[in-house]
This record gives structure tokens, sequence and C-alpha cells, in this order.
């Protein structure tokens, strides 16, 4: 059966020939010292909503080693901007709720609250070691804050969020400039309210978002107010996937990938720079198929268009007068191109996007002044090399078994007759 990502690769100039077998992950000067760190590192977490700077460093790090790579466990998200401030203050606040409340209570609502603020083991460390009433304070502050905001009503029951209201707002089929206050309204709650709130909106919130996309996107005729709120529909989904919840429901949803392949649009370059970003990190985060899932979505939306699969990306780089869609765009093709675990997919995905017209781009990318762009460039190249390395360290270990067939069976052969077992 053919790889789902796979198609013809012709010879084309700057094209590699692919071989087969299983390569070895990309690897260098200072391997040995990540490998040690990723051992002491059973997990990693990836910051979602500071997304550009997080798949630039993940992407950077690609690099090949021995040993197969394993795909990191998927762990709340965090946002490089929390600060110990937006945690509730600790103040003398006594009512009713925390005397009545037991010991147990107290710290199992502790350990919520740090759960909702999206929080890794990292950052809860230090909060777990303060003092039992300064636990309580803070906890008293965080029930009467979510309470105020549609969160927890008390320690042991849940009332119902506000994100219920957009979600009849979505469900009324509102459209256009109401559409677009509701989307907008929508995308800041989604991305200051709490991980209990995301919750709350939830997979009915989610499907009625893609409804409204995948409507959006069907239309022949695209008014100025469609293309306004496909943006904020993408702005939404990026603040949805925000953690750990979020994330999961958008990749469990099988019309997500499609959605976000066919809103890829260079005429809009703004929208098109956020897709390309969600993309490049559901690629590096996802489950052991995301590949080959993004893959599919992204030929299932060229083929509705009928045009090459890759070509929508590479015509992103064409935009000279929006860098940071260049840069997005360039990170996108190292997180497809380094994902692959065998050596003739990856020059294979390399070589099609040179034939889509990346190659005679290059020279032209390289000439910006653009750091973000040169790191993408020079990981692009590296990776590049690594590869041709690879391939010609096989290629070498093929002819030499084909010109010296009888080495081996001769030299075990003298072997034999000189411990006298040929007689």
């Amino acid at each position: 059966m053919e790889h789902p990502g796979a198609a013809a690769s012709g010879a084309g100039g700057g094209s590699e020939e692919p071989s087969g077998g299983r390569s070895n992950k990309r690897s260098t000067g200072n391997r040995a010292a990540n490998e040690e760190e990723t051992k002491n590192k059973p997990k990693l977490n990836i910051q979602i909503k500071t997304l550009a700077d997080d798949v630039r460093d993940r992407i950077t790090s690609f690099r090949k080693s021995t040993v197969k790579k394993e795909k990191p466990l998927i762990q709340h998200p965090i946002d490089s901007q929390v600060a110990m401030s937006e945690f509730p203050a600790a103040q003398p606040l006594y009512d009713e709720r925390s005397l009545n409340l037991s010991e147990k209570e107290v710290l199992d609502l502790f350990e919520k609250m740090m759960e909702d603020m999206n929080l890794n083991e990292e950052r809860k460390a230090p909060l777990r070691n303060k003092d039992f009433i300064t636990k309580r304070e803070m906890v008293v502050q965080y029930i009467s804050a979510t309470a105020k905001s549609g969160g927890l009503k008390n320690s042991k029951h849940e009332c119902t969020l506000s994100s219920q209201e957009y979600v009849h707002e979505l469900r009324s089929g509102i459209s256009d400039e109401k559409l677009l206050n509701c989307l907008e309204s929508l995308r800041v709650s989604l991305t200051s309210n709490p991980v209990s709130w995301v919750n709350n909106f939830g997979h009915e919130g989610l499907g009625l978002l893609l409804d409204v996309l995948e409507k959006l996107l069907d239309k022949k005729q695209q008014e100025n107010i469609d293309k306004k709120n496909q943006y904020k529909l993408i702005q939404c989904l990026k603040a949805f996937m925000n953690n750990k919840f979020g994330l999961q429901r958008i990749l469990g949803d099988e019309r997500s990938l499609l959605l976000l392949a066919r809103a890829i649009d260079p005429k809009q370059p703004n929208m098109m720079t956020e897709i390309v970003k969600i993309l490049s990190a559901i690629c590096i985060v996802g489950e052991e198929n995301i590949l080959d899932k993004l893959l599919g979505a992204i030929s299932a939306a060229a083929e509705r268009n009928n045009r090459e699969r890759f070509s929508p990306i590479v015509e992103g780089l064409e935009n000279h007068e929006t860098v940071q869609l260049q840069v997005a765009c360039m990170q996108f093709i190292n997180a497809l191109v380094t994902s692959p675990y065998e050596l003739d997919f990856r020059i294979h995905l390399r070589n099609e996007f040179l034939r889509s017209g990346l190659k005679t781009m290059l020279p032209d990318l390289k000439q910006k002044e653009n750091d973000e762009l040169d790191i993408q460039l020079k990981v692009f190249d590296e990776n590049k090399e690594d590869d041709l390395t690879e391939l010609s360290h096989r290629l070498n270990d093929i002819r030499a078994e084909m010109e010296y067939p009888f080495d081996k069976q001769e030299k075990s052969f003298c072997m034999y007759c000189e411990k006298g077992i040929c007689g």
C-alpha cells in the first residue's frame, strides 16, 4: 500500500534521488548532550500560545541520531508570559466557604486551581511548597474569582459557564458583523479564561466553530466580511488549542485538519501565518500518525482546487511584503520534511517542495536580512546535507556489497582451512 503522503518524485534540478530503508535521526555536534538531556526529561512541554517561538526552537533542534525518536507526550502547554502575579493574590480573606473547607478539600481545590491555570509540573512545584494558610487563602480567592466568571460555585459543584452563551449564539446561525463581534469576544474569552472555561465550551463549541468555518469556505463569492470572519475563526481555534483539553479536541475532530488546510490562502497573509503556525505545532506535538493525517488533509484540500498540494505554502514564501508569513512557511516546511523517520520519505517531501517552486526561490530568500528567516533556511540546508550524506553512505555500502560479493565467503573459507576444518 502506497504511503499516504507519497507521490511520484521525479528527478528535478536540485532534487535528490531517494533510497529505501529506515534512517537514523539527525545529529548535531552536541548530539550526546542532547540525548542525555532527553533521557532526563521524560516529557516535553510545548507552548502553543507562543507558537512561533516554540516551533522555531523545536525545528531548529531537529537532527539525526542513532535511535528512533519517541513522540513527546502532550502535557499542559504553558504560556511563557505567565507570571506569579497572575495567580490569586494571597490576602487575608476568610469567609464561610474557607471555614467550611476541610484540609483535604483545600488541597484538592489547590491542585484544581493550578490545573485550571494551565501550569506544568515545573510551575506547580514552588506553589506546592507554600504553607497551608497561604494555600487556603489562594483557594478562597480562586473560588470567588471563578464563581464571578461562571466557574466554580463551591467546592463540590460547578455552575454553568458563560461559554454556553457563545454556544447558543453560534448555534443560532448569526452571520456577518454580528458573527464578527461574537468571534472577537469569544477569542478574548478563550484566551483569558481558565481551562475549565474552555472545557465547558468543549466539544459542541468546537464543532460549531468548524461548522461556521466550513460554511464560509464553501461560499463561492467571498465578501470582505467573510474573510474577516474566517480570520477570527482561526484565531479562536488557536486560542482553543492552547491547553491539553483543547489540543486533544482539535486532534480528535476529523474535520479540523482538512478545514485548516483548506483555509490556507496566500491572498490572506495574516490568516495564513496563523494557520501554518498551528499546523507546524500539530505536526510536532501530535500523535505518531499525525504526519499522514496532515499530508492527507493537505492533499485533499489541493485536489478540490486541482493544484499541487504544496503550491499554496510555496506561494506564501513569495509574499515579500510579509516576512512573518515567509518565516512561518519555512517553519512548516521544515516541520514536514524533518518529521519522517524514513530517509527516502524525507527526501521525497523535500524534492516535492523544490519542484513546487522552492528551488528557484531559495536564493532570493537567502538575500533577505531577517534572523528568524535565516534560522529556518539554515535548518533546511543542514538537514538536506545530512540526508545527502546518509544517502551517500548507503550507496557506498551497496556498491561495496556488489563489487565484492565473495569477499566474506573467501575469508571464512580461509579461516576454516587454517583451523584444519577443510581437511
